[in-house]
């Protein structure tokens, strides 16, 4: 039956990589109260991007779980080389209306790459209409999306990718990897739940990342939608770095 053939699928997943994956994203407990909140709980860290990947409009919700008494190894070029049994989450979502955010907003999806004993593993998460929940969808689907942008309703067909097809982005030299996560997108200030820091210092101070330079020392891309953090040129370079350049590459695919 189709419940046995997922439950000995997981079970194989499970027992092969040494990490149990769950059909409901609430059993990972990365969020505490109402999902729709974006409130994490302790044990996953927020982080952003200075200039992030477009997809289809949506917002984006970041954060990233390093296991105790591990830690990211920082790189000055490259993406941090993450230790196994990172989890990195990603969740899409849209406002309702672009304009006034505080209205309200309805979650899509939710991206989570794990760092397995195999290597990275990608698995996609589809919010129920009710934002209460979401269910692991190995073969991904459509989602019709609807908001307001300057007055105006737009809608569409918002495509959530099965997990072979992250590997259209995520991967250099054959191998599935993380994207964003560098020392140039990250070099900015975040507020979280109790103050404003260098979320790459936040890191650091607590046990996540090993090897930090010193400020200077550390590069920052520019903010593509920004005038003030950089020339049109380093602008546009930015938007195709993180858009383009991961799959335009001799490494990429």
């Amino acid at each position: 039956s189709n419940i046995m053939n997922r439950f000995i699928f997981l079970f194989i997943v499970g027992v092969c990589i040494g990490f149990e994956l769950k059909q409901n994203l609430s059993e990972y407990q990365i969020f505490k109260g109402k999902p729709r909140d974006l409130t994490p709980t302790n044990d996953f860290v927020l982080y952003d991007l200075i200039t992030p990947l477009f997809t289809d409009y949506a917002f984006k919700h970041r954060l990233i779980y390093i296991p105790d008494g591990k830690k990211i190894k920082y790189r000055k070029r490259d993406v941090f080389d993450f230790p196994k049994g990172t989890i990195i989450v990603k969740t899409f979502y849209y406002p309702h209306d672009f304009d006034h955010i505080q209205k309200g907003i309805d979650l899509v999806e939710t991206r989570l790459l794990v760092h397995e004993n195999t290597g990275w593993k990608a698995y996609p998460y589809i919010w129920n209409k009710d934002d209460t929940e979401a269910v692991l969808k190995v073969a991904g689907g459509i989602e019709s999306v609807t908001w307001k942008d300057k007055g105006r309703t737009q809608t569409i067909n918002y495509i959530i990718p099965n997990m072979n097809q992250c590997k259209g982005c995520h991967v250099s030299e054959g191998i599935l990897k993380p994207i964003g996560p560098t020392a140039r997108q990250l070099n900015k200030d975040l507020q979280y739940q109790d103050d404003i820091k260098n979320q790459l210092e936040k890191w650091q101070s607590l046990g996540k990342l090993s090897g930090l330079p010193s400020s200077d020392k550390i590069p920052r891309i520019a903010d593509w939608d920004d005038p003030d953090s950089g020339t049109l040129n380093q602008r546009a370079r930015a938007w195709l770095d993180v858009n383009c350049a991961h799959c335009h590459n001799k490494k990429g695919p």
